[in-house]
């Protein structure tokens, strides 16, 4: 039993990026959506920036230009990366240029929130899609179909769930879908600065003693933190206030660098007088699921796959997963339905790889950095200068990760 001729042909459970994207580029594809969760978050406009903050790929970029909504976010709030420097613990370096590769740049820093208002556009114009804000309390999967029950008594019979609910998913769980959570004993702290000297397009990242150090360019002269550091420390820079952060990481790189005045010079909280900044954290944790899709339901996004955010790739991997995902119902034969098994193995198939080699590459490095032995220290910090003075090999790296 499958969806009536008049009733929706997919379900989006979710309405972060990932299920904004998934529902729209759906739409698209001339299907019936119902996107199901609470209206998108939103805030009205500021002159501070969002504290989430994403380094988007160019595979990232080509998915919301195929959605048409790239070219609706407010071009004075994106930052092209040109340049990538990344510093080992005893100083060697490994410095990427979008230059190396003929390229126009590494990837482009957006606000969560512009992408949010830009897709939830998208959607509120897009014909086919139906908003459902209530929860989702149910979801039973078979052969036939999937069978939703929502908080407000509606219920859904769809060929086919996309689960984009993040790393909470209820539709995974529901699903039986078991995930394995590995925490890293690690909060990201976040927040955003104004700097004395130009960034130039350039994102930093630094291996320390003290967790990994990452600064994101933002445009005119301001950058975004992401400190991954032990839960002890964390806990002591989220209780400073913004002015003391800023003066605590600045004095923190000067050192690292051995230069007082750090690469950007002196740090100041970005925000206003009557509120200079605010910071956020999150707790930092590895989420692998033991299968992407089962009957009529296929996960993206969070739901599918969290990874340690020192490479930046987090949302990057959703969306890929968004454009597989709609690649593959493009490619969809006329006699098979939306949830076939055969095209959502096609979907895990054609994931697996991408998601698995990020999944290792963060978690090794992540873990490569945290062990505290002098030989072990040697040898991350030779190749990364090994890696550096591979001219191919960092070229091939640059292209891998510009999708």
């Amino acid at each position: 039993m499958g969806a009536d001729s008049a009733g929706p042909q997919v379900a989006v459970v979710g309405t972060g990026v990932a299920g904004l994207a998934a529902a729209l580029g759906l739409a698209q594809l001339g299907l019936r959506v119902a996107l199901i969760g609470p209206a998108p978050r939103s805030s009205p406009p500021t002159p501070a920036f969002d504290a989430r903050i994403y380094a988007l790929s160019a595979g990232s970029v080509r998915l919301l230009e195929q959605l048409r909504v790239w070219a609706q976010v407010d071009a004075q709030r994106m930052q092209p990366v040109e340049r990538m420097r990344v510093v080992g613990d005893t100083g060697r370096e490994l410095d990427f240029s979008a230059y190396s590769v003929a390229a126009e740049r590494l990837a482009t820093i957006a606000e969560e929130r512009e992408l949010l208002r830009v897709l939830a556009l998208g959607v509120q114009m897009a014909a086919g899609i139906s908003r459902r804000e209530a929860a989702l309390t149910a979801l039973q999967s078979s052969f036939d179909g999937v069978r939703l029950q929502l908080a407000d008594g509606q219920a859904l019979q769809v060929p086919l769930v996309i689960g984009a609910d993040g790393a909470q998913s209820p539709v995974r769980a529901a699903a039986g879908i078991h995930a394995e959570v590995l925490p890293y004993g690690q909060t990201a702290v976040v927040a955003n600065f104004a700097c004395e000297q130009p960034h130039d397009g350039t994102a930093w990242q630094w291996f320390t003693d003290d967790g990994v150090i990452a600064l994101l360019p933002l445009p005119g002269r301001a950058v975004s933190l992401v400190w991954s550091a032990p839960e002890a420390l964390a806990d002591s820079l989220q209780a400073l206030a913004p002015v003391q952060l800023a003066e605590r990481l600045t004095a923190y790189l000067g050192a690292v660098t051995q230069d007082a005045a750090g690469p950007l010079g002196r740090l100041q909280p970005l925000g206003t007088a009557a509120e200079p900044g605010r910071t956020h954290s999150f707790r930092l944790r590895r989420l692998r699921v033991d299968r992407l899709t089962v009957h009529g339901i296929a996960l993206v996004g969070d739901a599918a796959h969290v990874v340690h955010p020192l490479a930046g790739q987090g949302l990057n991997l959703g969306l890929q997963d968004v454009s597989t995902l709609l690649a593959v119902l493009r490619e969809r034969e006329s006699w098979r339905a939306h949830g076939d098994p055969v095209l959502l193995r096609r979907y895990a198939r054609r994931r697996a790889e991408a998601i698995d080699l990020m999944r290792w590459t963060t978690d090794g490095l992540a873990r490569l950095f945290a062990w505290d032995d002098p030989r072990v220290r040697q040898m991350r910090n030779t190749g990364l200068a090994l890696v550096n003075a591979a001219g191919p090999l960092k070229r091939a790296l640059v292209r891998h990760a510009l999708g």
